[in-house]
This record gives C-alpha cells, sequence and structure tokens, in this order.
C-alpha cells in the first residue's frame, strides 16, 4: 500500500508539472500570435491556458496576466463588450491593483459609450498610477463627452504635466475650453502651443486659432459649433 501511494503521488505531481507547462505554454503560444497581431490565434491560445487553470493552483497574479492578454486581443478586433470581461476578471483577480487593466477597460468602455464606467476606470488607473500621462488624457476626453468641462481641463493638464504623447491635443482642448468660457487670449495661446508642439501639423488647432482671432472681431457665429475638440489618433 505505502509502495503504491507512493507512485500515486508521484503521478499526481507529474500530472499538475505538465498541466503547469501546459498552461505557459499556451500563455507564451498566445502571446507570440499577438506580438504578430494574430489576435484570433492569440486568444485561441489565451482562452486554452484559462481552460487549463480552471481546476489548478495557479497563482492569480499569472492568471489575472492571461485575462489582460485576452482582453487586448479581443479589444484589438473590435469586440469590446467581451473585453470588458476579460478586463473586469483580471481586475478581480489582482485585487484591484492591476493599473493597465483598468487602463485599457477605460478604453473599451469609451469605445462602447459607457462614459460613467469609462470615467471610472480611468479614474482608478490615475489613482494607481498618478503619472499616466495616457490616462489622463484619455480621462479628458471621456469628461468631454460628460460636458464636464472643468475637470477635463485640470485632466488635460495633468495629461500634459506627466507627457503624454498627446499634448499637442491636450493643449488644444484646453484652448477650446478657454474659448468657451470667453478668454480668447488664454485660448489662443493654448492654440499656439498646439501648434509648436506638433511642428505645425495640427490642422484643428490653426483652424482653432483663426476662428478665434475672427471671432473676436465679428463676434458671430457659435462658438460650440466651430471650435474642435482634439482625437488621439488610433
Amino acid at each position: 500500500m505505502r509502495k503504491l501511494s507512493f507512485l500515486f503521488i508521484i503521478v499526481l505531481a507529474l500530472v499538475l508539472t505538465t498541466t503547469a507547462q501546459t498552461v505557459r505554454q499556451s500563455f507564451e503560444e498566445g502571446t507570440r500570435a499577438a506580438s504578430n497581431a494574430e489576435y484570433g490565434r492569440a486568444l485561441a491560445n489565451y482562452r486554452k491556458a484559462i481552460l487549463y487553470t480552471e481546476n489548478e493552483k495557479i497563482g492569480d497574479d499569472f492568471r489575472a496576466r492571461i485575462h489582460f492578454n485576452a482582453g487586448v486581443c479581443l479589444f484589438q478586433m473590435k469586440q469590446n463588450a467581451e473585453a470588458v470581461a476579460e478586463f473586469n476578471q483580471a481586475i478581480a483577480l489582482s485585487n484591484r491593483g492591476y493599473q493597465k487593466a483598468f487602463y485599457v477597460l477605460g478604453m473599451a468602455q469609451a469605445k462602447l459609450k459607457n462614459w460613467l464606467k469609462a470615467e471610472s476606470a480611468f479614474r482608478e488607473a490615475v489613482n494607481l498610477k498618478k503619472d499616466d500621462g495616457e490616462a489622463w488624457f484619455d480621462l479628458g476626453l471621456v469628461l468631454l463627452e460628460e460636458k464636464d468641462f472643468p475637470a477635463a481641463e485640470k485632466a488635460f493638464q495633468n495629461s500634459i504635466r506627466y507627457k503624454t504623447v498627446a499634448a499637442s491635443d491636450a493643449h488644444n482642448n484646453i484652448g477650446v475650453i478657454y474659448a468657451m468660457k470667453g478668454n480668447f487670449v488664454a485660448a489662443e495661446k493654448e492654440f499656439e502651443t498646439a501648434l509648436r508642439e506638433s511642428k505645425g501639423e495640427s490642422s484643428l488647432a490653426r483652424n482653432n486659432l483663426e476662428f478665434c482671432k475672427s471671432y473676436k472681431q465679428n463676434f458671430s457665429g457659435d462658438l460650440s459649433a466651430k471650435l474642435e475638440f482634439g482625437r488621439d489618433k488610433e
């Protein structure tokens, strides 16, 4: 009996080791596929990895990574509702400490036009990582959709402070907010800064600057209809 029990333990250990290796292998195959933009194949491998982890003692941090990567694949495939479910699972497994998962959750919710949920996700992202300029910028875009212009202005200012790659758009957006409040001097400065940041390539900032100068002279036209907010290029 002792010998049989000993053999059973060895076999069980081998099965668990093999399963753990299969999980890792599926994860790595998925990651290689994702790096080549083969998101469907990557997703299939991540789902296989998730299936293998259901009855095994795989750490929650690794489980969270698998769900996060699966969510990114779904997001890239424009399956945003399904991506939201994966990001929420990753967040739950990380005990709500997965900053990147909150950020991409906000992006997916924004695609679905769930503005309040997107705002909540982006706020969680910047609470976990205050210097995430991209999360601040995307939070600003959501706040524009909600017409919360004071909060949007602050978010864009923070995005600039923390070196967002969309600094030109952030300055342009702040300029539009200033112009809508009637502060054309400050608005023009922001549009000029946006042009400098973009090396003269921001047509939005150029058009907004020209409109502001014309509006000050003629005071005609609907400001909100003519001025344009900048959006991150996809």
